[in-house]
């Protein structure tokens, strides 16, 4: 059973791959994580091309040495088009291959009819994407182009729990600043929000609680966590009084030693997630933007929440790039731990594509979660699951060719990924 390779990459037989394809394609879709802004703030939003690119593709371009004094000027859209492009094309030359890169070129080919960018049409593109952008644009880019039955809306923008469109959107939460306050104004603010008055722990505990039910009253189908943004991802299990004391030594204005409260709400959270049988979705990998601290994002670092918490569905996001072993070695042994392809497509397609392969023959197949658009944008969601489907496709196929499965095994495997796997964990 060995597959024909080139250069390490499957060559796959076209009429093979040309019909899981058109199959794969076909399939209903179901997006673990978004960012997507309600119809009504994407309209009065009124994007153009370099608003699309400043969600990711921007990274790279920072990455690839673009000047940060250029940062403003480009997103300043009282400035030409041709000015902005001007700053942003030598820049983009080196990076318009990466995932983010095709992500963004897929966008514009499919939805708006340009090949490529260029000088010469960037103001057409423009005035398209304004044309565009009316209602009606959600339910054909979501719905008629990717087929989306739903995606898992994390609307981090918002300070309040609000209920999204029951069309296109499940809400998830997120309540890590419960687990993180830096000084009295911040528990002060929880308090506003909750209307729970903060003088200990066992008051922060029921303010977090009081949150909780103005989420689960907005329709909250996961909750979320981000917290690998701030710091690393072990969480101990310290005693009530420790944390308490740090609770105590904070509302005086010492936030040294915070560590035991942070500890002590962040299992607070995992058990309300627990008593409402939640999943919970960690990020886990590579934060987005530049220059963070990515060690502290390693999955096996939660791994004592996974023993600690059998029963919560840890939702591992981002399959842990670049330490997707790590995940993958988490799902196989854990029987809570779910691997999440979200995002993976666009931080590096080709790892994408050998990260599934490998769980594929390492993890029970209803554990793999196929796809998360995790954009801001329509277009960029819709192109993240082009590249999504491809991967799977050209995945499955290699292992049909190579007869490890036939093709009604693959298709019903892309099914479990890209369906029937998310829509069972988030009970919809």
């Amino acid at each position: 059973m060995q597959r024909r390779t080139f250069l390490g990459t499957p060559l796959l037989a076209p009429a093979l791959y040309a019909r899981l394809s058109e199959a794969v394609n076909a399939l209903d879709l179901v997006s673990t994580h978004e960012h997507l802004l309600s119809e009504e703030e994407r309209y009065a939003s009124r994007p153009d091309f370099f608003v699309l690119a400043d969600h990711y593709a921007i990274n790279d371009l920072v990455s690839a040495g673009l000047p940060a004094d250029d940062l403003a000027p480009l997103r300043d859209r009282t400035q030409p088009a041709a000015k902005r492009w001007a700053l942003f094309e030598p820049w983009w030359r080196h990076t318009r291959f990466t995932g983010y890169g095709q992500a963004l070129r897929i966008a514009v080919r499919d939805l708006y009819g340009i090949e490529e960018v260029s000088a010469g049409n960037i103001a057409r593109l423009n005035d398209a994407i304004a044309a565009a952008n009316q209602p009606g644009l959600y339910r054909r880019i979501l719905k008629d182009r990717m087929k989306l039955r739903y995606g898992v809306l994390d609307d981090y923008w918002r300070g309040e729990p609000v209920r999204p469109d029951p069309l296109y959107f499940r809400l998830a939460r997120k309540f890590d600043w419960f687990c993180t306050p830096t000084n009295p104004a911040a528990v002060k603010r929880m308090e506003e929000v909750t209307g729970v008055s903060i003088t200990s722990l066992d008051s922060l505990v029921r303010a977090l609680e009081r949150r909780f039910q103005q989420s689960l009253d907005a329709g909250m189908k996961a909750v979320k966590s981000t917290i690998a943004y701030q710091r690393e991802l072990h969480f101990a299990d310290p005693a009530r009084q420790e944390a308490s004391a740090a609770f105590d030594a904070l509302m005086r204005g010492d936030a040294t030693s915070r560590r035991p409260l942070e500890d002590f709400m962040f299992r607070q959270v995992v058990r309300l997630a627990e008593a409402h049988r939640l999943p919970f979705q960690i990020h886990t990998g590579i934060q987005a933007g530049n220059a963070n601290i990515i060690a502290n994002t390693r999955p096996l670092l939660a791994a004592n929440l996974l023993q600690a918490y059998p029963t919560v569905r840890f939702d591992l996001f981002h399959t842990g790039w670049p330490w997707t072993s790590e995940v993958m070695a988490m799902a196989k042994m854990f029987p809570n731990a779910f691997v999440d392809f979200c995002w993976t497509h666009i931080l590096s397609p080709a790892s994408a594509r050998q990260a599934l392969d490998e769980m594929i023959g390492a993890v029970p197949a209803n554990k793999i979660l196929g796809f998360g658009g995790d954009y801001r944008h329509v277009e960029l969601t819709y192109a993240h699951s082009v590249i999504a489907r491809d991967n799977i496709t050209r995945v499955l196929a290699a292992r049909v060719e190579a007869k490890e499965m036939t093709e009604d095994e693959a298709l019903a495997l892309a099914r479990a990924f890209l369906h029937d796997n998310p829509a069972r964990l988030f009970g919809d």
